[in-house]
């Protein structure tokens, strides 16, 4: 049995026991309160009565009858109480053994008693003071009438007679007095020595004592009884304290348990989840490796094949492989929605980022089915929206590739618009004139791996996934979605998004639209990959972009290449036998010193393994199955990286030492590519300050982030102007802003370059360079902290 079920059960069984001699003993106690009550009371009029008929007695009683009924009435009274208690059982069986029973007949004996007593005395009271009067009223009679002044002296002798009589006891028979006065006398004076003695025995304080002491062993058999009664409640109060304490030093000992049990369950759940997860990214890097080599190779049979029969079937290949790479992406995504590892990011993007590849890729596919594909952008072109792109990117995939999916005939139509919410939110409409979705099916299609009719899953196919993905997306995001639909008229989501939406000035930007081959000419390649198929793919989407790639087959020849050979970029794998792709960068960045630029390509697509690319030094993750268009947008995003390193290759034998040659130009590095590590931000004492108000503080961060990024841009300006004394006014600004935020690094940095300039001279630029990365770097800290801010009160 449960020890603290035992405890209980113990506990509650004396609990009873007690309460039960407690009701018990009080009522026991009640009862003799009554009782000494009662006693007290007829006591009290006893004592009463007896002083009253003894001062009567002593002063000549002048109501007899009176008191002759009052003592009836105490008799009675007496009586009463003793039926009261006669023929019952007092006590209960455990106080069967208290003297209440004697205590009340002694009572009863010893009232009674005296009771008698003073009938006697009030009797022997009338009958002495009848004989009294009839002895005056004789001696009054017997005196002559004729004689006045012998009258008077007669009446002396009598009184003085009578006196005599009363207080010594003459006798009248030898003083000449009359026979019958002579026997009143007599009688009187028996009378009167009976009157004395019962006098004197009522007045004697033997005769109550008794009763008093009745009353007082009553008042201490009340007070036992209540002792016993408050023993027994502080023993109840003991007991409830000891239960308690013991139930709380068990409940703690269960809790250890407990816990130590959930801890273990905990445990077991995060090892199965860290075994569900690693089992997914194997099976994802599994699968990815040789997808990476079939969908390369049809691309390339694409590509280069003559035979439009043949491009046909490789575009078939393609197409069912990238089928393939969806459902992929669709489990792993629902995996860490569900582990709870689905992290959102905060940085500013406008509509146009997220439509432009929404455009690109689904409006083919709508057009090969005769269908419409409009995007209607009702955002202002100055607001800039804060949030996670990718993911918005994603949802919008999700539901627009959907609606192409089923629809058969009419249009797809995605529409964005700023809705009069407070604050602003932005809502997204995506409308289609497909199949539509049977009313009691609604409330099934955002349930995972469900559809709304088996018959879709069999004509379209999928996991059933992407529209509980995108639920969950957007409800991370704390914003909700609505379907409205009509079987066979179409569908349409409602999509409101809580962005935080800030105006911007806006800038005329020149697009980096060129491709890498019309930048550079023949860019160098070095490639580490063990698979060959995958090399070979590689290789041959490199060559199709005009590169030159030199293949090494693990980190080791990797690093002998690049001990004797100058690259402009390298491609690395991961898992690869001797050397790890992650430990090869490492090496290079800190033993080799090289500032080439490195693209990690793998199969693993979970943020640890990006994150671990890009804290060992890498510039940029590509995700295999590689794809020629995500290659070539990586080159063009770093073609400036390679201007730099070529040219700070060249002129390296004019400068005077390595580290003077790193920059010559000033440039924006991607952000999440620079060391974290050298954020001042999260050490500012007046972000930590605990009187600085959440909403005052993300008010703070906001404000940071456009002033620095307002700098940057500036510093990169007047750079490219030579204009060195706007830039004095600009490098004081960042020595304001790193003043308030307590950046000492970015302060010393700036304060080293406006000493430059106020020679009139332009400050070096691998100076501002390390400059505007650190700006960067809070900034990029800054928005992180804003992300978390946000998640904070999203969770209270």
């Amino acid at each position: 049995m449960n020890k603290v079920r035992l405890v209980f059960l113990v506990f509650i069984s004396l609990f009873v026991v007690l309460i039960s001699f407690i009701v018990l003993t009080y009522s026991e106690h009640d009862k003799v309160s009554k009782y000494g009550g009662a006693v007290r009371v007829l006591g009290h009029e006893v004592l009463e009565i007896r002083d009253h008929i003894t001062n009567a007695a002593l002063t000549e009683i002048s109501t007899p009858y009176q008191m002759s009924a009052d003592l009836v009435t105490l008799e009675k009274e007496l009586q009463a109480l003793k039926d009261s208690y006669q023929g019952e059982n007092t006590h209960s069986t455990f106080f069967q053994h208290l003297p209440t029973l004697e205590l009340l007949d002694q009572f009863h004996d010893a009232s009674m008693s005296n009771v008698d007593t003073l009938d006697k005395l009030v009797g022997l009271s009338v009958a002495r003071q009848f004989i009294l009067q009839s002895m005056s009223e004789q001696l009054t009679n017997s005196q002559p009438t004729n004689n006045n002044s012998g009258a008077k002296s007669d009446i002396i002798i009598q009184s003085e007679l009578l006196a005599s009589v009363l207080f010594s006891g003459v006798n009248m028979q030898h003083s000449g007095v009359d026979s019958d006065l002579a026997n009143l006398s007599q009688t009187f004076v028996e009378l009167n020595q009976q009157h004395s003695l019962l006098l004197s025995q009522v007045l004697d304080l033997h005769s109550t004592e008794s009763i008093e002491h009745i009353e007082h062993q009553f008042t201490e058999l009340q007070d036992q009884l209540k002792d016993v009664t408050v023993k027994l409640i502080l023993t109840l109060a003991l007991l409830t304290f000891v239960f308690s304490f013991t139930l709380f030093i068990l409940r703690i000992f269960e809790l250890k348990r407990n816990n130590l049990s959930y801890q273990e369950a905990a445990d077991k759940a995060e090892r199965a989840s860290e075994a569900k997860s690693l089992f997914l990214a194997t099976m994802s890097h599994e699968l990815r490796t040789p997808m990476n080599g079939v969908l390369g190779i049809a691309q390339i049979i694409k590509e280069d094949s003559h035979s439009e029969n043949t491009r046909k079937h490789a575009q078939i290949i393609i197409d069912s492989g990238q089928h393939l790479v969806t459902i992929l992406n669709d489990i792993l995504d629902f995996s860490k929605v569900e582990q709870g590892k689905m992290e959102l990011e905060l940085s500013p993007f406008s509509v146009t980022d997220v439509v432009t590849h929404l455009d690109k890729t689904l409006t083919p596919l709508a057009e090969d089915k005769g269908l419409a594909f409009i995007i209607k952008d009702n955002v202002p072109t100055n607001l800039q929206l804060i949030g996670d792109s990718a993911r918005t990117r994603q949802i919008l995939f999700n539901l627009a590739g959907n609606a192409v999916k089923f629809t058969e005939s009419g249009k797809v139509e995605v529409e964005f618009l700023i809705a009069p919410t407070t604050p602003p939110s932005v809502n997204i409409l995506v409308t289609d004139t497909g199949i539509g979705i049977a009313e009691d099916k609604i409330d099934h299609i955002f349930t995972a791996f469900e559809q709304a009719e088996l018959s879709t899953t069999r004509k379209f196919g999928g996991t059933g996934l992407g529209l509980s993905i995108v639920k969950q997306l957007v409800e991370l995001m704390g914003g909700t979605i609505t379907v409205a639909s009509q079987l066979n008229f179409g569908t349409r989501f409602t999509i409101s998004l809580p962005l935080e939406i800030h105006e911007v000035e806006e800038k005329i930007v020149e697009k980096e639209t060129l491709k890498a081959n019309d930048v550079l000419d023949n860019l160098s390649v070095l490639l580490v990959e063990d698979n060959k198929i995958n090399a070979m793919v590689i290789r041959k989407f490199c060559e199709s972009i005009n590169l030159t790639v030199e293949n090494a087959y693990d980190g080791l020849q990797a690093l002998d290449k690049l001990a004797s050979n100058q690259y402009d970029l390298i491609i690395m794998d991961n898992h690869m036998p001797n050397m790890s792709g992650i430990e090869a960068i490492q090496k290079i960045r800190d033993e080799l010193e090289l500032t080439t630029v490195i693209f990690a390509c793998t199969a693993d697509v979970f943020k640890e393994a990006h994150d671990e690319f890009i804290v060992s030094g890498a510039d940029f993750v590509l995700t295999k199955p590689l794809q020629k268009n995500s290659l070539q947008n990586a080159i063009n995003e770093f073609h400036q990286q390679f201007e730099v390193n070529r040219h700070n290759s060249s002129n390296a034998h004019n400068l005077p030492n390595k580290a003077e040659s790193n920059v010559t130009i000033l440039t924006r590095h991607p952000k999440n590519k620079l060391p974290l590590t050298e954020e001042e931000l999260s050490r500012s004492q007046f972000l930590a300050n605990d009187e600085l108000k959440s909403d005052e503080k993300l008010k703070c961060l906001t404000s940071l982030v456009d002033e620095l990024e307002n700098e940057i841009d500036e510093l990169i300006e007047l750079f490219s102007d030579a204009k060195q004394d706007d830039l004095s006014r600009t490098l004081k600004a960042v020595k304001a802003i790193a003043s308030r935020y307590e950046m000492s690094e970015v302060f010393e940095l700036a304060t080293a370059a406006e000493k430059v300039t106020e020679k009139h001279i332009m400050p070096e630029a691998e100076l501002l360079q390390q400059l505007i990365n650190r700006l960067m770097v809070n900034s990029h800290q800054a928005t992180r902290l804003i992300h978390k801010l946000h998640q904070q009160r999203k969770t209270g």
